[in-house]
């Protein structure tokens, strides 16, 4: 048994609104929160007590969406080009080239960060600049939005992308003013590469996974969301939840119409399981918003196009109803207002067809109006967006969007003043710092790359962005019940912070650290 005393406990939990102590068990379950006096007469001789000496005590963090497992390639095997490291193209040219130096000739290089409208270029990496990394390695660089991916000429030439390449429904392979293609895929052209990249093994994956939770575990983050998995991710997933591995609790949304082509996967297995939970699915609905491929009704600024519809109606209403009929959850990608008219809309279908009390989730909402949100509300969807968006992509939304388009931009004040549920979360690698106390500063203070506010009357307070990093992420999952509040008989994942984060000024919330990780009761990082 574990009992924590001494500092300041925000349960998540109305019934426990000045709890001064917890018990946790040898399950790995809260035993018993509440007064100093009742907690210790619940305790046995012997229990260890940890003092939190003025510290908070808070429910593990959970980021409701997060890509697991692309996080753990970028901190085990591929080139890592943000801005931090790669601050030019020139710069992304040498990380390419360091390290084909260290592989043989004919193995692909992968990699992923920049962000065209934080280069000093103002413009996409070409296949001739990455040709000049190598002309005998395969290369692919994503965008660090994870919608766009560039390719040098000997990776284009296996994928057979020539200038007779026609556009895949959903994607554009990007030309230049001759035809030919300037190795820049979007979308579902993404595909037409990743298809012919070779998978990483499952031990190389697992260990990817493995260096990702560690990462995860020091930000307090002991829940997670990995919404974009394929058959061969499940298996890996599924086999590392049976041999004991993970070490972070995660909820996995297999993808059903991978990139590249009209290939829809099979619903998956369902398994729930202490550590891993499958039973909900994953669409794309349209693009990113800070590259402007998210489907708009008006033109972006820059690029004058309105961006990406990845599906025609009745083709995701049929493979939505699919799913929704076998009594699977749906988490689908849908940004832009565009988009957000076409899956709303056939959210409202399948429950009319069928009033099955499923909610389903829409990831990112980035995009919607006072007519989308009360539409969401009365289909109970949960909103699943990221505030960590404008401090590290703000810049770009600048860039692109149309300036009717800035003060609906991520609106979580209004999605709560809604009724909806929100879940905040990060979508790393698509941003390079996942802190939720990054998140919920963003969510609070609302401020892009150069300190000024988008959308500011959008903003909420810091206990509003607390509870939905955490308990928002637990109904999202569907796991209320078990985690996200410090509550008797759910499990004792925590995190004790430095300081209290409604308490620290907005301005000074970064300087509030995670001190100790715990999950299922048991120490698994300490600062």
């Amino acid at each position: 048994m574990l009992l924590f005393h001494n500092g300041t406990l925000h349960t998540m939990d109305a019934r426990y609104p000045n709890a001064e102590a917890l018990l946790c068990g040898d399950d790995g379950r809260i035993l018993a929160v509440g007064a100093l006096a009742e907690v210790e007469a619940a305790a046995r001789p012997g229990t260890r007590r940890v003092d939190l000496a003025g510290r908070t005590l808070i429910p593990g963090f959970n980021d409701a969406h997060v890509h697991i497992w692309k996080l753990g390639l970028l901190l085990t095997r591929q080139v890592v080009a943000n801005k931090a490291t790669a601050p030019d193209i020139a710069s992304i040219i040498a990380r390419f080239r360091d390290k084909a130096v260290t592989l043989p000739a004919g193995t692909w290089i992968t990699g992923r960060g920049y962000n065209e409208a934080e280069l000093p270029e103002k413009r996409h990496p070409t296949r001739a600049d990455l040709d000049a990394a190598s002309s005998s390695h395969p290369i692919a660089l994503t965008r660090t939005c994870g919608h766009m991916i560039v390719a040098n000429s000997l990776a284009l030439r296996l994928a057979g992308i020539t200038r007779d390449t026609a556009n895949p429904p959903g994607g554009v392979v990007v030309r230049d003013e001759h035809g030919e293609p300037t190795g820049l895929l979007q979308e579902t052209a993404m595909g037409l590469i990743s298809k012919v990249i070779p998978e990483p093994s499952d031990d190389e994956l697992a260990d990817a996974i493995r260096a990702a939770n560690r990462h995860q575990l020091s930000l307090g983050i002991t829940s997670a969301t990995d919404p974009l998995l394929t058959p061969f991710h499940l298996r890996v997933y599924g086999a590392m939840d049976a041999r004991g591995e993970l070490a972070v609790r995660v909820n996995g949304l297999p993808i059903r119409r991978p990139d590249g082509g009209a290939e829809t996967l099979p619903l998956p297995e369902r398994h729930v399981s202490d550590w891993l939970r499958i039973d909900c699915v994953k669409f794309f609905g349209d693009g990113g918003l800070s590259g402007a491929t998210a489907a708009i009704s008006q033109p972006y600024k820059v690029t004058g196009e309105r961006g990406v519809l990845r599906f025609e109606t009745d083709d995701l209403t049929n493979l939505m109803w699919e799913a929704h009929a076998a009594g699977f959850r749906i988490g689908t990608h849908a940004i832009g207002d565009v988009t957000l008219d076409q899956v709303i809309g056939v959210y409202e279908e399948l429950h009319r067809r069928l009033p099955n009390g499923l909610r389903h989730r829409i990831e990112h909402l980035g995009l919607p109006d006072a007519e989308h949100l009360r539409r969401c509300r009365a289909l109970n969807v949960i909103a699943v967006p990221q505030t960590v968006f404008l401090p590290a992509l703000g810049a770009s939304f600048r860039r692109y969007l149309p300036d009717a388009f800035v003060p609906r931009c991520y609106p979580v004040r209004a999605m709560l003043d809604a009724g909806l549920t929100v879940a905040l979360s990060s979508d790393a690698p698509v941003v390079p710092d996942d802190d939720p106390i990054l998140g919920i500063k963003a969510a609070v203070d609302r401020l892009d790359p150069f300190g000024e506010p988008i959308a500011p009357e959008q903003t909420i307070s810091a206990a509003e962005a607390l509870y939905a990093y955490i308990m928002g992420g637990a109904i999202a999952s569907g796991d209320a019940d078990n985690r996200g509040s410090l509550t008797p008989g759910k499990w004792a994942d925590l995190a004790v912070l430095s300081g209290d984060p409604l308490r620290t000024p907005t301005a000074d919330l970064l300087s509030v650290r995670v001190d100790q990780t715990y999950v299922g009761g048991t120490l698994v990082h300490e600062r």
